[in-house]
This record gives C-alpha cells, sequence and structure tokens, in this order.
C-alpha cells in the first residue's frame, strides 16, 4: 500500500524515484490497510469445522492455489454451494505489488490447505466484469485482498498492499474465526476482533468516519498487547486520511510509526505518514512528521523484516528517497534511488520468467530516469516488450520514460501501442498522456481529439468503475485545449 496516486502517467524525474506500491487516488496508497492477522485466543474459537493449521508444512505435491479469475459471481455461489469462504484479490496488470504477489506470494505450496475451506478468485480491477464488485468494494490500493461471508457478501477479512505467506495465511486464518464466530453468536460486541471486522467492513464501503471510529474502538478494546494492533493502527491512518483529517493522521502516525510490526505494513504505516505530512500546510508539525517516518524508514532499510520481499525492501528505500527529498536531503534521496535499484536489478536478474522479473519494471525505470540513466530504462522496457508483445505494460512504461526525456515523436509511437493494448480505466489513463505527447509536439487538433475521446470515455464508465474526479480533469483539460486553438493554436513547448 502506498498514498500516492494510483500511477501517473507524467513524472518529474524525481517523482519517478519516489514512487512505491500500487495506488490510485491519494489514499491509503491512503488506503486502508491490511486485514487480518493475529488469532483470537483459544478459549474464544468457536465451534464448527477446524481453522486450517497455523502454519501448515509446505507441500510440493500439492498445486499451489486455483483462482477463478474474473469471475466474482461464479466464486462467490462456488463458495455459497459448498459452505466455505470467498478470498479475492482486486489487482491489475499494471500494479507492480500485484505482480510480486502473484509470482512470489500466491504460488506458494504451503497456502494450498487453506482451499479447503476457501474459494479463491481474482478481478482484473479494469475489466469491465469488475465493475460491479468494485461498485460494492473501494479498491484504493492494489493489490486488495478480500476475504468474504458467501451468504451475504459481507467482508469479514481486508488487506491493502504486499503481504507475506504468514500473513495472508493469518489474514484467512481470522476470517473464517469471525465467519464462524458469527454464525455460532461466539464473539461479544466488544471484543475487539469483531469491532477490527466492523472497521474493515465500514472502509471496504468507503464509510471512513464509521472505520475510524470502529478502528478506535477495536484499539482501545484490544490493548497494546493485541496480537493484530499493528493492522488496525495502519487502518485507523489510512481511514483518517481518506476522511481528510491530515491533523489527526500525522498526530496518530507520528506517535506510533515505531511500534507498527509486519513485512510490509512498517513501510506502509510510514508512507501514509508521508502522505498525511504532504497535506498539511509547511510548518513544525509537518517536518517532525516527515522526519519521524524518515527515521522509521531508516530503521527498516537497515534491517528488513525477514519475511519481506525485494519488492517490499524496493519500496522501503524508494519511501525512503522521497522523505530525504521533502526534507530537502537530495544528496540522500539519490543514494536511497540507487540502493532500491539495487534492490530490484538484482530481484530481476534472479526472476525465471520475463512475466516474473516484470514485476520489477515500473520500480528500475523510475529509479533509471531519476538517476539519470534513462537509456538503460528504455533498453530495458523494449526488451520486456519484444519479450511481452501481447502486455499494454512495457510499451506504457516505456512511452512515460521517453515522455521524461523529451523524445515526444518515440513516446507517441510508444503509447499508441499501450493504447491499443490496454482497456478499462487504464486506457483512458494513456490517453491522458498521448494528449499530453500531442500538445508537447504542437499537434492541437489531434490533442483536442484524443481529449474528447478520453472524456467520452470516462463518462460511458460504468458505476464502480467512474470517477468524478477523473472526468471533471479530462473535461477541464479538453476545455483548456480548445481555448487555446481557438486563441491561436497550440505551440510546442
Amino acid at each position: 500500500m502506498r498514498p500516492t496516486a494510483s500511477l501517473p502517467v507524467l513524472l518529474s524525474a524525481t517523482a519517478l524515484s519516489t514512487l512505491a506500491a500500487c495506488t490510485a487516488s491519494p489514499p491509503p496508497r491512503a488506503p486502508a490497510p491490511p486485514a487480518a492477522a493475529a488469532p483470537a485466543a483459544a478459549a474464544a474459537e468457536p465451534a464448527g469445522r477446524p481453522v486450517p493449521a497455523e502454519r501448515p508444512e509446505p507441500t510440493a505435491a500439492r498445486p499451489p492455489l486455483e483462482f477463478i479469475h474474473d469471475d466474482v459471481s461464479r466464486a462467490r455461489e462456488k463458495a455459497r454451494t459448498e459452505g466455505k469462504a470467498l478470498f479475492v484479490d482486486a489487482w491489475a496488470p499494471w500494479c507492480h505489488t500485484c505482480l510480486s504477489m502473484k509470482h512470489y506470494v500466491l504460488t506458494d505450496p504451503s497456502l494450498r490447505p487453506l482451499a479447503d475451506r476457501v474459494v479463491f478468485a481474482d478481478v482484473d480491477t479494469d475489466r469491465p466484469e469488475s465493475a460491479p464488485f468494485l461498485e460494492r468494494h473501494e479498491v484504493t490500493v492494489w493489490p486488495t485482498f478480500f476475504v468474504l461471508e458467501p451468504a451475504a457478501g459481507e467482508v469479514i477479512g481486508l488487506w491493502r498492499g504486499a503481504a507475506s505467506v504468514e500473513e495472508l495465511r493469518e489474514l484467512i486464518r481470522d476470517a473464517l474465526l469471525a465467519m464462524d464466530s458469527k454464525a455460532a453468536s461466539a464473539l461479544p460486541a466488544d471484543d475487539p476482533n469483531r469491532l477490527l471486522v466492523e472497521a474493515k467492513r465500514a472502509h471496504s464501503a468507503g464509510d471512513h468516519a464509521a472505520a475510524v471510529s470502529a478502528y478506535r474502538r477495536a484499539l482501545a478494546r484490544g490493548g497494546e498487547a493485541w496480537p493484530r494492533r499493528s493492522e488496525a493502527l495502519l487502518g485507523l491512518l489510512a481511514a483518517l486520511y481518506r476522511k481528510k483529517d491530515a491533523a489527526a493522521c500525522v498526530e496518530l502516525g507520528s506517535a506510533h510509526v515505531g511500534e507498527v510490526k509486519g513485512a510490509a505494513l512498517p513501510a506502509d504505516f510510514a508512507s501514509v505518514l508521508l502522505s498525511c505530512a504532504a497535506a498539511l500546510p509547511g510548518g513544525k508539525a509537518q517536518r517532525a512528521a516527515r522526519e519521524a517516518a524518515v527515521a522509521r524508514l531508516r530503521s527498516i532499510v537497515a534491517s528488513p523484516p525477514a519475511d519481506a520481499s525485494a519488492d517490499d525492501r524496493a519500496d522501503a528505500w524508494g519511501l525512503l528517497a522521497e522523505g530525504l527529498e521533502a526534507l530537502g536531503d537530495a544528496g540522500g534521496a539519490r543514494a536511497a534511488s540507487e540502493s532500491k535499484l539495487a534492490v530490484l536489478e538484482r530481484a530481476a536478474k534472479e526472476a525465471k520468467t520475463p512475466e516474473a522479473a516484470a514485476a520489477y519494471d515500473y520500480g528500475r525505470a523510475m529509479a533509471y530516469v531519476a538517476l539519470g540513466r534513462g537509456e538503460e530504462a528504455i533498453a530495458m522496457l523494449s526488451q520486456r516488450e519484444a519479450q511481452m508483445p501481447a502486455s499494454y505494460e512495457p510499451p506504457a512504461r516505456l512511452a512515460q520514460v521517453l515522455h521524461a526525456m523529451g523524445r515526444e515523436a518515440e513516446a507517441l509511437a510508444a503509447v499508441e501501442r499501450a493504447v491499443g493494448r490496454a482497456y478499462g480505466p487504464r486506457r483512458l489513463r494513456y490517453l491522458k498522456l498521448r494528449a499530453e505527447i500531442q500538445q508537447r509536439l504542437g499537434r492541437g487538433a489531434e490533442q483536442i481529439a484524443t481529449l474528447r475521446e478520453e472524456v467520452a470515455g470516462y463518462e460511458a464508465l460504468p458505476k464502480g468503475h467512474a470517477s468524478q474526479a477523473a472526468l471533471d480533469d479530462a473535461r477541464r483539460r479538453l476545455d483548456e485545449a480548445e481555448k487555446a486553438q481557438r486563441g491561436g493554436g497550440v505551440k510546442k513547448r
């Protein structure tokens, strides 16, 4: 989870180096965090079918998890028929953290025993089939993992962003306990685990005020020794960000940034804190919050959690670069970007397939550009496009890099390929990039045609995909372009 705008189409060399995970509206990415983690006390475990063992032994003989793709209705019906919970991975092909999870976590054979009690599904959030699901469940961080009770489809588990194998196992384990507890009416109304489910349900529905209240009650009831305290703290921080209460977010984040534990949760918490600090007017409070986040990130990169993935470690370095730059330490930010790139290059070299290596392409490309090594980004992405000719990702990244380097004619050719392969809201983002490139090239009429296509695309999106903010922005840019043309044409910049 990283509270940065989801994959911006045009980034400065600095911003290119600091974006870490995959988010869409500022948020979360300040979103809300994970959703399940530690087991409830043994005495509170409800009756019912046994929960899968906490640490099942890896079994090479059993295949990895099998997913139902882009058909939540069918998956839910299967779960209902079989009396199982439903796990949904809301992901996108442009999200590097999603790719890392798919290639390096969700394939772990030790997760396979969970299928005895859980049906697994995934949804590409840009595809039309995902719109009904997104209409009900807010996704502002990619990936977001949901665990649903199949009968009513209620959220009983929620995790936003990267997770380790153990964290996923605990997410599902706790969700199953919640489902069984509900069936047996075993948990009292003020039980912290029950309150956490309530908070996550509100968070999933986009009711951030209710989520803040429930997270606070869960933390108060759970106390400092509560095993799920870290995920609840991140959830509360993210909900405050989404609620646009930057002052409360900074106060909470600064007070607790040092205590959050997990594979990716500590860096995610620092990330949301940085986003909340950016929302404050400049001053002592803003600087103190940034310094607190940077101090925590320094400790994370110095001693990464044992189960942190390469993507997690690289994200921590990228966030450190972001924080240092915000504090005016350009040299420190550059050094952090170099360390991030080293982590990613090593991981890409060890990847067994081009698809697995592609999980690191975004971070590598952004770091190359930030470090003034754009030609290396171009070479890498060109090679990846040759290896994965059906994917829109390599040419889209290539277009972004070329555009940032001022090589507009080449950028236009690359973005045309991306537009031709992309779909849904992502395609509209690439239309925005195409319009920017056309403006740079002085092609006013073509720019206006592209912007009209973008506006029409947003107007036609189903409710689950619709974004009033994106539509308003597209209309504003179209209006400006049309005024510029009437006033004498668009000039090259």
